[in-house]
C-alpha cells in the first residue's frame, strides 16, 4: 500500500478522507490557540499553519527539510503572517526561552518520524511545566498493525497513556474515520448530525490520539463534542470503483501475460519449454542411432544366442 507522509498545498485542498482527517485536526487547533502565540513543530508544506494563521496572533513553523520549508515560505509565508524555519525538531524544543516566545507548541503527526520521540516528548513535557500549551497528535499504528517505512517509532494505546502521564491536567481526545449516511435536497445547506453507538466508540481503536496539555480541559471536552467533519464526496464509492477498475485490468495484464510468457525468448517458461524439445530431438536420435547399430550387429553376427546378448545390452 502506498504511504503518503507529506501533504501538498493542493492534496490538502481534495476531498479525500487523508486531507480531511489532516484539516480537521488543524481546524481544531486553530480553536484551541485563537490569539496565541503558536509553534506548528514538523510542519511540513505549511497547510496546517495557514489554518492556525486564520485565528492565531503568531505562528511560526518549523520542519527539518530545507526544501519545503523553503516553499512554505513562498507560498503560506507570503499568503498569510506565518513564518517558518528550517531546523531538527528537537533541537529546536532544546531552547531555554521558548515559554518567552511562544504559547503553545502544535505537533500533529510528527513524533512518530523523529529518530528520538522520547527526547522530543520530554522536552514537550517540560515547556509543559513551564506554562506552554501542548496539542501534539500520534497515529495508532500498533493497533492497526501498520507497516509504514516511514515511521521510527510505533505508537498505541499503552504508549499513548505512558506519554499522557508525563503531562499535568492532560485531556485525550479520540480521532475515529466515520461513516454515515447523508440524504439531500437540491440546495440543501444544513446539516442535523448525532452520534450514535458510543459504546460502539472503542478508544483504543481510534485512528490517532489527540494529547491536548495545559489547555482548560473544559473547554477541550466541548470543542470535541460539537466539532464534527463530514466531507460530502463520495470518497468511499470512488475509492471502491476505481479499485474495481484496477483488478480488471490486473487481470487482463495477468492473462495477457501468461499467454505470451511462453513465446518470449528471455522467459523462464520459454527456456524450459527449449530446453524439453531439445532434450526430446536428442532422445530421438540416440534411440534411432541404437536402433540402426543393432540392425547392423544382427546383420553381421550369424549367432543368435550371442546376437540376442548383444542386442539386449544395446537397448538397455
Amino acid at each position: 500500500m502506498d504511504v503518503k507522509e507529506r501533504l501538498s498545498l493542493e492534496e490538502i485542498t481534495e476531498h479525500t478522507l487523508i486531507a480531511c482527517e489532516h484539516r480537521h485536526r488543524y481546524e481544531i487547533a486553530a480553536e484551541l490557540t485563537a490569539g496565541l502565540r503558536v509553534v506548528d513543530l514538523c510542519c511540513g508544506s505549511g497547510y496546517g499553519a495557514a489554518i492556525l494563521a486564520e485565528r492565531a496572533g503568531v505562528v511560526h513553523g518549523v520542519d527539518i527539510d530545507v526544501a519545503t520549508v523553503d516553499l512554505a515560505t513562498a507560498t503560506v509565508g507570503r499568503e498569510t503572517k506565518a513564518t517558518f524555519e528550517a531546523r531538527d525538531a528537537v533541537e529546536f524544543l532544546r531552547a531555554e526561552n521558548l515559554a518567552e516566545r511562544f504559547d503553545a507548541i502544535v505537533c500533529f503527526e510528527g513524533l512518530e518520524h523523529l529518530p528520538d520521540a522520547e527526547a522530543a516528548l520530554r522536552e514537550l513535557q517540560r515547556h509543559a511545566k513551564a506554562g506552554v500549551r501542548i496539542l501534539a497528535s500520534i497515529p495508532n499504528s500498533k493497533a492497526f498493525e501498520e507497516d509504514n517505512e516511514f515511521h521510527l517509532t510505533d505508537f498505541g494505546w499503552e504508549e499513548v497513556h505512558t506519554v499522557l502521564e508525563g503531562f499535568d491536567d492532560a485531556v485525550l481526545l479520540f480521532q475515529h474515520l466515520a461513516e454515515g449516511s447523508v440524504v439531500l435536497a437540491v440546495g440543501a445547506d444544513e446539516l442535523d448530525a448525532r452520534l450514535v453507538h458510543m459504546d460502539y466508540g472503542e478508544p483504543e481503536f481510534a485512528n490517532h490520539f489527540i494529547i491536548a496539555a495545559g489547555f482548560d480541559p473544559d473547554i477541550v471536552r466541548a470543542t470535541h463534542r460539537a466539532r464534527t467533519q463530514l466531507v460530502l464526496a463520495p470518497v468511499y464509492n470512488r475509492y471502491m470503483k476505481s479499485l474495481e477498475q484496477a483488478n480488471v485490468q490486473l487481470r487482463r495484464r495477468n492473462a495477457q501475460l501468461a499467454r505470451g510468457l511462453i513465446g518470449r525468448a528471455d522467459s523462464g517458461a520459454a527456456s524450459f519449454v527449449s530446453r524439453l524439445e531439445q532434450r526430446v530431438t536428442e532422445l530421438e536420435a540416440e534411440l534411432a542411432s541404437t536402433q540402426e547399430l543393432a540392425a547392423a550387429r544382427v546383420r553381421l553376427d550369424p549367432r543368435p544366442g550371442r546376437l540376442r546378448a548383444r542386442l539386449r545390452r544395446l537397448l538397455r
